[in-house]
């Protein structure tokens, strides 16, 4: 089931409302002192109210896994906090989500209840993976590793497919993937990262599954913002969701249900699907969003096409439209040209063909390849041509800066 998902009847993806996953923290050394439960019926009471107000799926977590804070339990401790609160849940109506990377945690929780694992270490123990698949559970599979680089969204695209492979006997269409924001701190300051990960979501759904994320209260939008309080981060946390939302996610976990419900709800209207078609045993796909040519490199290596092969294509994939004016009228006419010549196009006034040098706006519509076959066009003229050299020139400096 490409970009669909059954998370213990909660059916997420295309076709299907965002849903809300509401969080029950249980563990004290949360960076959200807010969202921490002292005991198993105030965490009853919380989970209730979070029903009441449009979460489809609770989780519940038992130790923190903010990655700069201290706040590493034992095992032991993890299921002391847990299981009480679990088989109080159990009859709650909606699926029980267990936010555990630990085997022992997982094992004892579904017994207690649980039927949703939400493993931010992304199966890091194969023996949670046995478990998944040995009682049909579902799983919210988190992009655990370093991501250090410039490309952030290629690195944890890489870690979710190791985590995929790792998934061995999991139903597909039971899995949900998380990107983890908040949790790479290396490279790049980590609030630009995460910014750039909401922003290039939808690059995710070439995996074939729903996206989950949570970015409630975090620190990134604390950054941002400049408060450092994760009680005073509520609208900042709102209008993220509403972004994350709008670029691809179909679950959102979240502390404040009740607001972040309205968001999505307001998100998920506006945004633009996949679209899609199924015709017999035929279904296609059109991905009307961006995508850059190292996204579909991997799109094309995700089906197994050659990774020579895949890097070719994928030139040829990425169409870029740019507007540029004050363009000087003959360099203008070498551009249409150059473009029509490789397989591409630019639009010019109907004026541009009779009168003479005066500076004129143009739309260039081109891939990869071709804008950059117009750009080495456009450095071999500015050294040959004469007095219009720096026309050239100009063009050629405007092209590579906006193609980085």
């Amino acid at each position: 089931m490409f970009l669909r998902a059954d998370l213990s009847g909660v059916k997420i993806g295309l076709g299907e409302p965002v849903k809300v996953m509401g969080a029950i923290n249980l563990s004290p050394e949360s960076f959200y002192k807010g969202s921490v439960a002292k005991d198993p019926d105030e965490a009853l009471r919380r989970a209730e109210r979070m029903v009441e107000e449009g979460a489809s799926i609770i989780d519940v977590g038992g130790m923190s896994t903010a990655p700069y804070l201290e706040t590493r339990v034992s095992p032991e401790e993890e299921k002391r906090r847990v299981i009480p609160v679990l088989r109080k849940l159990k009859d709650l109506g909606v699926p029980i989500s267990i936010d555990t990377q630990r085997y022992e945690v997982a094992s004892a929780a579904v017994e207690a209840g649980a039927t949703i694992i939400n493993d931010v270490s992304g199966l890091s123990d194969p023996r949670l993976a046995e478990l998944i698949a040995s009682m049909d559970l579902s799983l919210i599979l988190g992009a655990r590793g370093s991501v250090k680089g410039e490309d952030p969204i290629r690195e944890i695209r890489g870690l979710l497919r190791e985590a995929l492979r790792r998934a061995i006997g999991i139903r597909e269409d039971k899995i949900a993937i998380d990107p983890l924001i908040g949790f790479f701190r290396e490279g790049k300051p980590w609030y630009i990262r995460d910014s750039e990960v909401i922003r290039r979501l939808r690059s995710l759904l070439i995996l074939g599954r729903p996206i989950c994320i949570g970015v409630s209260r975090k620190s990134f939008i604390g950054k941002i913002t400049g408060e450092e309080d994760p009680e005073k981060r509520l609208f900042g946390s709102l209008s993220a969701t509403a972004i994350a939302v709008y670029n691809g996610a179909s679950l959102i976990r979240t502390h404040d249900v009740k607001e972040t419900v309205q968001a999505v709800r307001v998100a998920e209207f506006i945004r633009k699907e996949v679209d899609q078609v199924r015709v017999g045993d035929v279904e296609a796909y059109q991905f009307s969003f961006d995508l850059r040519a190292e996204d579909m490199e991997d799109f094309f290596i995700e089906i197994g096409s050659h990774p020579q092969g895949a890097k070719r294509m994928s030139e040829k994939a990425e169409m870029r439209i740019i507007y540029m004016r004050g363009v000087r009228n003959p360099v203008a006419l070498v551009v249409k040209q150059e473009m029509l010549a490789s397989g591409g196009e630019a639009a010019l006034p109907s004026s541009s063909i009779v009168f003479g040098e005066e500076r004129v706006d143009l739309v260039i519509i081109g891939n990869l390849k071709q804008l950059k076959r117009l750009i080495e066009k456009m450095d071999l003229n500015s050294k040959i041509g004469g007095s219009l050299s720096k026309d050239f020139g100009d063009v050629r400096d405007a092209l590579s800066n906006l193609m980085g």
